[in-house]
């Protein structure tokens, strides 16, 4: 009599739900990073709009908060480290899900490159003796080793980042606020900019660009998304998307609202690239202004290695959902047994984050910044089609006043493309990432449903129990939510 031999036992292929809500919260902060939001991209945004730079970041964070909502309706319905992709293609279908999916690829190592290269740019106060190239580098081969450690370890390391970057950015609003100017809401309600050397009234068309660039510096609160399958209440994840987006809409507008009432010289801040420096130099010593620029690097650290995290996550659902070939999504389901950290997943992120050094920054931006639209457009889709089918709006989070939502976020989506069709990198950029998700949709059929019996999607075995017995609640079937 022969004996069957047990078959070797293997990492299963989810995380241990060991973070609370607050943990969430802070890498998603982390991620997202109000600091660099508010120091790289808010300085431009200032240069653009001069004072107007307030009104674009309240209408923006109105933006933004239509958006946010419906993807935190859809990441509720289906909270997986497929991030939006993922939540996209439960509610719209498996298509949508995987072209979503695919179209990011390309991406990945784009925007955290874009992050890392940005420590060397605020590094240079203390004259460290290597070049950019050699910082950025170093920063990606650190940040790389940091993300093998276990989440609850990055927990910790990020909460201490965050707090430096939280009190870089109160900083800059307290010193605006104490040093507040009697004419102050005048700038507000009439604002001005620099052109030629002198003020200038900022016209309606510049407050709707600056109120799209500030809508986009506000955005990142559905990266919370990444780390859903870590949660120990994932269904409350709809919340704390929502939570996270108040608090950086808060910790960037405080900043740009001080740097405008409280700027001595308000002429040189709004002339300059780094418009918050100069605004603590008229204030403070050169000590504390290198202080802050250090806060700066350390935020734009803090982002890589959360999102380094964050999006390794994300990789190891791409292997889970079998989007490549069976060896591929072996690979990158690989995780270590101490730290369930999904190592082949993060090895790939660094050497391709690496690897897009030398490219310009105008063309990683140019391939980055047409996709935000594309994507948000799916959101509306989503909720209006979850809705219909019952597929969102059961869970803990339902966006506000339907249909509102999702008939303001086509509104926004017709007026962010508007814009960059107004402008010629605009129109390149929305030509581009038109052409990468066509390609993304072309895998999908033509790669993808060519397999024996086609291909779904599939994320956590106990997330897609959920999601079947609220498809068996609309069709009237019994389906028991757990095994």
């Amino acid at each position: 009599m022969t004996t069957d031999t047990p078959a070797p036992q293997t990492v299963p292929h989810r995380f241990s739900r060991s973070l609370s809500g607050f943990g969430v919260i802070i890498l998603t902060l982390s991620v997202l990073s109000p600091g660099v939001s508010i120091f790289v991209s808010g300085g431009s945004i200032l240069q653009q709009t001069g004072t107007g730079a307030v009104l674009a970041f309240l209408v923006g964070t109105v933006v933004c908060f239509c958006q946010t909502t419906l993807i935190a309706e859809l990441g509720a319905a289906y909270p997986t480290a497929g991030y939006d992709n993922a939540a996209i293609g439960h509610a719209v279908g498996d298509w949508a899900g995987a072209t979503a999916y695919m179209q990011g690829i390309i991406g990945i190592p784009l925007f955290l490159n874009t992050s890392a290269i940005g420590i060397a740019t605020y590094l240079h106060p203390f004259g460290l003796p290597y070049g950019d190239h050699t910082i950025t580098f170093v920063t990606i081969g650190l940040i790389t080793v940091l993300s093998l450690l276990n989440i609850r370890s990055n927990e910790f390391i990020t909460s201490l980042f965050m707090l430096i970057e939280v009190v870089a950015l109160l900083l800059v609003a307290g010193v605006g606020a104490w040093h507040a100017s009697p004419d102050a809401i005048s700038l507000i309600t009439h604002p001005v900019r620099i052109e030629g050397g002198a003020f200038a009234a900022v016209a309606i068309g510049v407050i709707g660009i600056g109120t799209t660039n500030a809508a986009w510096a506000i955005a990142g609160s559905n990266q919370a998304l990444y780390f859903s399958e870590d949660m120990k209440r994932p269904e409350t994840i709809g919340r704390i998307i929502m939570l996270s987006f108040a608090i950086a809409a808060f910790l960037e507008f405080v900043p740009v609202l001080g740097t405008i009432i409280g700027s001595r010289d308000l002429k040189a801040v709004l002339a300059s690239d780094n418009p918050f420096e100069v605004f603590l130099a008229q204030h403070m010593s050169v000590f504390f202004v290198k202080l802050v620029s250090g806060a700066i690097a350390i935020a734009i650290f803090n982002a890589c290695l959360a999102g380094f995290v964050g999006i390794g996550r994300n990789v190891f659902s791409m292997g889970r959902t079998k989007l490549f070939s069976e060896p591929i999504n072996q690979a990158l389901m690989k995780m270590t047994r101490k730290t369930e950290a999904p190592w082949v997943a993060i090895l790939l992120i660094g050497a391709s984050t690496a690897a897009v050094t030398y490219m310009s920054l105008s063309f990683k931006i140019l391939l980055l910044s047409g996709n935000t639209a594309i994507v948000a457009a799916f959101y509306f889709i989503g909720v209006w089609r979850g809705r219909r089918s019952g597929r969102t709006g059961r869970g803990t989070y339902r966006s506000p006043l339907f249909p509102l939502m999702p008939i303001l976020g086509a509104i926004i989506f017709v007026g962010e493309v508007i814009v960059m069709g107004m402008d010629g990198q605009g129109r390149k950029s929305m030509a581009i990432s038109i052409g990468v998700w066509i390609a993304a949709f072309c895998y999908y059929r033509f790669v993808l449903m060519r397999r024996p019996g086609g291909w779904q999607m599939r994320g956590p075995e106990d997330i897609d129990r959920t999601a079947a017995a609220h498809e068996a609640l609309r069709d009237n079937q019994a389906v028991p939510v757990s095994a």
